[in-house]
């Protein structure tokens, strides 16, 4: 396997890097008697203009942002998800109603619906949709520091990963740690595809790993994302 390593001085936000379609858990609602925000959002895909999002405001639940997408346009679709401090995703919006769980930070993204054969998903009408973690679910995983640098591990087709992910969060930052070091579950703890950690020294978040399921069980260390002064 080969690590690169890009210096960034972005300030650096992490993206929605899972998306897994799914059904909506039983028991869902889009508004609840006591006044708390659903915990999925209904998401409108139009024939012409940006899509309407019927519930503003979402909270996410413990394995990540669910997004309930209704296409009524009679032709399969797709959507995008922009966070404005950086990074994205997307996936397929088929025709009809379909679910969606993301690995978004609590925040405000703007969503859109287009057809990508025909229309190019940076320069659609976008919607906003409010993320409010009101059940303090999200565990941070953003850096204390303003110079970052990134990198990526490249494995062969099949590489198994570590039944263990701690085990394979600590492979993935090996290069960094000291034995003073915290290794530790961030972002949405259930996640189902990826999940992060994060290295935390004397208090400051100093590296996040993003692991990937390997689809026999196991995790492997994806991307890395840290301070710069990790590097040196």
């Amino acid at each position: 396997m080969r690590r690169v390593l890009l210096i960034v001085a972005a300030v650096f936000a992490l993206s929605a890097c899972g998306a897994g379609r799914t059904t909506a858990p039983a028991g869902s609602t889009e508004s609840s008697e006591s006044g708390a925000l659903p915990d999925f959002a209904r998401v409108v895909c139009q024939a012409t203009g940006p899509p309407r999002v019927e519930t503003p405001a979402v909270k996410p639940q413990p394995d990540g942002v669910h997004i309930r997408f209704v296409n009524e346009t009679g032709k399969d679709l797709s959507f995008s998800i922009e966070d404005p401090s950086g990074g994205g995703m997307g996936a397929d919006a088929p025709e009809g109603t379909s679910t969606q769980v993301v690995n978004l930070h609590p925040g405000t993204v703007s969503i859109a619906c287009f057809d990508a054969f025909t229309e190019d998903a940076g320069k659609v009408a976008q919607t906003a949709l409010e993320i409010v973690d009101e059940d303090g679910v999200w565990i941070p995983a953003r850096l204390t520091c303003t110079h970052r640098f990134s990198g990526f591990t490249d494995y062969a087709a099949g590489a198994r990963g570590k039944a263990d992910p701690l085990e394979a969060a600590r492979e993935g930052l090996d290069s960094y740690i000291r034995a003073s070091d915290t290794i530790e579950l961030a972002g949405y703890p259930d996640a189902k595809e990826t999940l992060l950690y994060r290295l935390v020294r004397a208090g400051d978040v100093l590296a996040i790993v993003e692991l990937e399921d390997d689809g026999v069980g196991g995790w492997l260390a994806g991307n890395v994302t840290g301070c710069s002064s990790l590097d040196r």
